[in-house]
């Protein structure tokens, strides 16, 4: 059985058991893992190793035409594929999910070093680190310096047989790919929402429609521009090949096969046979190991996982990731995504997804670089021995059609996208969270009792008074999210609102909320009819004036909230003093004394909650001073926004609970708090509210053995 056959089977194999047992497959994620290792594991030597060789081989006298003019064909194909990369994200319809607070988001970023991206100034420290482009560079000029060496006839032969054994270890990993699928599908189909392989089908699209439209409308209508050679032609005579290119998933494997083919063309369209034949043996190799159109538009999967995750690529991540993909396309997709990822800082977890849809993207992938190589050489042979002209009229109408086409096909498949994509099920997450530990929910309670209570004396024990009652009295804050809010059903929930049922367990008493407001708290603190305020309020000197508080149990960072797309205006201090005047909204004046420095030239506007800003319609308004915790959880409800966090200063703000005059009680909280830093509460709770993990929580996946003969609950 071929080993393509037997890569099917597993592939539906492993969805069969995914399905059938569902996240009883999560396990199998490790097996999946390996297997993703063992193919990377060759891939960058094989590479160096490759290009270091055909480049040192090659006589710089005798191949000098043909290789400037190669180098000149490679160059024109790959803006092709830059272009390529540039408008295929337009295909991709509005996403409006938003993505809760990241911690990875407050670290100070270095600015992205292009000499260490790109210069190999330690190429074993760039090669320890994966830094992809740098080690092809110096690939490149190893290969360069060697082919001008005397004498180098054994080491090239030593660099060939390293390819070769680099190469049978690739087949005997690439002989695992059954079983490195069948785990992967298995716990994919096992363990993914039906909304996840809902959007991975926009990937799919985009890459498929760029393999269409670039190896058969396009690369053809280039071949016949300037050599004449017809697209009938071309594909009559490479048919066979492509066809088992598609079926195998490789082209080294038919690379014999593919050169005769081109040779073909090339006598056919009357070039000579002995020069044809012999810059075709020189040219195709040595162009292989290069990036191919294939290879380089594959990488449409890093701007897709961008969208995916609801943070779109702006000028600035767009041309980040285009000048990295130049290089990182020199290496398999399977060494060159991670990498790009990582460079982007999106969540790694995400190359599974490639993983999975590369059984289908591959073979497509291989075709489409086929094509480039035929093109590559076609082009460059008939540039080097005479035979290129360009017949302007047929060019300029090919040209034509092919934009109407290309402008179709993505409005077409927008569209369809737009259409079967539905909406972001985020903000019904967020609404329904869950609280992460079980707690009997307690009503929330009319604060207006309280404050008209004329015969309440305050108490002189907080704690005693507390247990007498056999309830904590908390009072919080409306629409402080993620800290403390009500959800769909109208019960209290928040990090704060949960850390106030901890802390009524530690007094073994029940909580007992109060929805009040910010000028009510001096009174019903200081009085003891509230024992605690809890609502992820910011410790400032205005509030230590009025009331005593606890120690800082989180901190809050400084950021501006701010229209998606203008979310560039506000990344920098620069770039918001760069801006001659602006309109900033604020509801907590402290704010304004931090970043003062940010704002010589703007002009002040007082709102009474984060609220007031998002439904503002009256008034333009650029940006609202808030922090990134808090804001990420109010992006969730309006994805139109974006958190905006300045660099390179970052500016944190503790939070504190106000409390009545007690030292024995603020003592009591205080070792609360601490506790809870001590014990992780406070961090899991931090991962569940403000990083979203709550709203994240997927029902059991559907499975055969869960839903369909329950024999599992």
């Amino acid at each position: 059985m071929s080993l393509s056959k037997k890569i099917v089977i597993s592939l539906i194999l492993g969805l069969v058991i995914g399905l059938f047992f569902g996240e009883y497959c999560k396990f199998m994620s490790i097996f999946g893992d390996a297997f993703i290792g063992l193919l990377q594991m060759t891939v960058l030597p094989y590479i160096m190793v490759s290009i270091i060789a055909n480049l040192g081989r090659m006589s710089m006298a005798d191949g000098k035409t043909l290789v400037i003019n190669g180098l000149k064909v490679l160059i024109l194909l790959l803006l092709i594929g830059v272009l390529t990369l540039i408008i295929l994200p337009i295909s991709l319809p509005a996403w409006t999910a938003a993505t809760f607070f990241n911690p990875s988001s407050v670290v100070i970023e270095e600015p992205l070093n292009l000499i260490d991206l790109y210069i190999p100034s330690n190429p074993f420290a760039s090669m320890a680190n994966n830094v992809v482009p740098a080690v092809v560079m110096f690939s490149i000029f190893l290969g360069i310096g060697l082919s001008k060496v005397k004498g180098k006839e054994n080491l090239l032969h030593g660099l060939d047989v390293l390819s070769e054994a680099l190469n049978h270890i690739n087949k005997m990993t690439v002989k695992l790919t059954p079983i490195g699928v069948f785990f992967i599908a298995a716990y994919n189909a096992g363990t993914m929402s039906f909304d996840e392989i809902q959007r991975l089908q926009a990937y799919i699209v985009i890459y498929s429609i760029a393999v269409l439209l670039l190896g058969f409308y396009w690369l053809p209508l280039l071949i016949q521009s300037t050599t004449g050679i017809s697209p009938k032609a071309l594909f009559k005579a490479t048919k066979s090949t492509l066809l088992t290119i598609f079926a195998t998933g490789k082209i080294i494997i038919v690379l014999p096969q593919l050169m005769n083919d081109v040779k073909k063309l090339l006598i056919y369209n009357k070039q000579n046979r002995k020069e044809a034949a012999s810059a075709t043996e020189i040219l195709m190799p040595l162009a292989y190991p290069f990036p191919n159109l294939g290879t380089f538009v594959i990488f449409v999967f890093v701007p897709f996982i961008a969208w995916y995750s609801g943070n779109s690529f702006g000028f600035i991540e767009n041309s980040t990731f285009i000048a990295a993909t130049l290089l990182s396309s020199f290496v398999a997709p399977v060494t060159g995504i991670p990498f790009l990822l990582n460079l982007l800082k999106l969540p790694q977890e995400m190359f599974q997804l490639f993983v999975i849809s590369s059984v289908y993207t591959d073979r497509i992938r291989v075709v489409l670089g086929a094509i480039h190589l035929i093109a590559l050489t076609i082009i460059t042979v008939k540039l080097t021995l005479g035979g290129v002209a360009i017949n302007w009229k047929k060019t300029f109408r090919g040209i034509i059609i092919g934009v109407v086409l290309t402008s179709f096909t993505l409005i077409g498949a927008r569209y369809y996208l737009s259409f079967s994509l539905g909406k972001s099920d985020q903000y019904s997450n967020f609404i329904h969270i869950k609280m992460y530990n079980k707690h009997n929910f307690e009503a929330i309670k009319n604060a207006n009792t309280l404050i008209e209570d004329t015969t309440y004396s305050k108490p002189k024990n907080q704690i005693s008074t507390i247990k007498q009652r056999g309830v904590l009295r908390v009072g919080f804050l409306a629409n402080r999210l993620p800290f403390a809010f009500t959800n769909n059903s109208g019960k209290a929930v928040g990090l704060d609102i949960e850390m106030a049922y901890l802390l009524a367990k530690e007094l073994d008493v029940k909580p007992e909320f109060y929805k009040i407001t910010e000028r009510e708290i001096p009174t019903l603190i200081n009085s003891g009819k509230l024992d605690i305020v809890m609502s992820g309020l910011i410790t400032t000197t205005d509030m230590v004036e009025n009331f005593k508080i606890s120690n800082s149990y989180l901190d809050q960072t400084l950021a501006f909230i701010v229209p998606s797309y203008n979310r560039n205006k506000f990344k920098s201090k620069e770039a918001i003093l760069s801006q001659d005047s602006i309109k900033i909204a604020i509801s907590n004046r402290y704010f304004q004394k931090k970043f003062a420095p940010y704002l010589p030239n703007a002009e002040i506007i007082n709102l009474t909650s984060p609220r007031a800003f998002f439904t503002n319609t009256a008034e333009e308004i650029d940006a609202y001073l808030f922090t990134a915790e808090s804001g990420s959880a109010w992006t969730i409800i309006y994805p139109e926004f974006s958190v905006a966090i300045p660099q390179p200063t970052i500016i944190k703000m503790p939070m504190a609970y106000p409390l009545p005059d007690d030292s024995e009680w603020i003592a009591f909280v205080n070792t609360f708090i601490e506790l809870r830093q001590k014990d992780g509460s406070l961090n899991q709770l931090f991962s569940h509210y403000i990083e979203g993990k709550g709203a994240n929580y997927k029902e059991p996946r559907w499975s055969v053995i869960k839903d369909v003969l329950h024999w599992v609950k």
